[in-house]
């Protein structure tokens, strides 16, 4: 793109706009631009308005008012509304998963993770929710502080529509994440279950580390999520009793 500006008492006219038109055969312009202060003659306006082989904008100091003018009336962009409506959305969801189950089968698998990093802050844990892609082999990075030290657990999430089971392989690709990463512990959610083979090849000290939960543990998130919104819930025991209880 090529700018160039006039500054001329009078108006500016069909030569300066051949002028610039003619830089594009020397550095390959696809759009021209061309301002003043003054205005622009007719003849100038009318090249400007015929087929060219390159964009071509003239703008004139009324040209440039209009435009101010116009990004005053813009609305200035409301960077929190888009997580606001995600976090009603993703409360929702969690509310009528703790009612019926068989509303997995209709949220994909983001709109989850959405959900259970909504359920795990409301139960006391600071979740931290990974991009969709590249996430380093989590899904969600819980912390929380358990007896003055500060802990840290990751959690994988599977919510395949296909109402695939996790294998070995995905079990085994979670816990070395884990264990390279130097954390404390990690869940692993499938809410279709896993293979018979998942938890071969895991020792004793494997699975003190990771553990794993079903369709069943995420809806009794989603239901500690409910009442303690509802005030009638709370930890009897430590954080990460919350994290690991009813999985195996």
């Amino acid at each position: 793109m090529g700018i160039e500006y006039k500054h001329y008492k009078s108006a500016v006219g069909v030569d300066a706009v051949r002028r610039l038109l003619g830089t594009t055969f020397t550095h390959n312009f696809d759009r021209l631009i061309l301002v003043t202060k003054s205005r622009f003659t007719k003849a100038a306006l009318e090249l400007a308005n015929s087929a060219l082989p390159v964009k071509l904008e003239l703008i004139d100091l009324d040209a440039l008012r209009a435009w101010v003018q116009r990004a005053e009336k813009t609305e200035d962009y409301d960077f929190e509304l888009v997580n606001i409506i995600r976090s009603n959305i993703s409360e929702r969801l969690a509310v009528l998963i703790a009612k019926n189950p068989r509303y997995l089968m209709d949220i994909e698998w983001r709109e989850l993770e959405y959900v259970i990093q909504t359920v795990f802050e409301e139960l006391g844990f600071s979740a931290e929710l990974t991009p969709g892609s590249k996430d380093g082999g989590k899904d969600l990075v819980l912390t929380c502080r358990i007896s003055g030290q500060d802990h840290t657990y990751y959690v994988e999430l599977k919510h395949w529509r296909s109402q695939q089971k996790v294998g070995g392989q995905a079990a085994r690709g979670f816990l070395k994440v884990i264990v390279n990463e130097e954390v404390n512990g990690g869940l692993f959610l499938s809410s279709y279950g896993y293979c018979e083979n998942a938890f071969e090849m895991l020792t004793e000290i494997d699975r003190k580390h990771l553990k794993f939960g079903d369709q069943k543990k995420i809806v009794t998130l989603c239901t500690q999520y409910v009442k303690s919104k509802s005030g009638i819930w709370s930890p009897t025991s430590g954080l990460s009793e919350v994290l690991f209880e009813q999985t195996i």
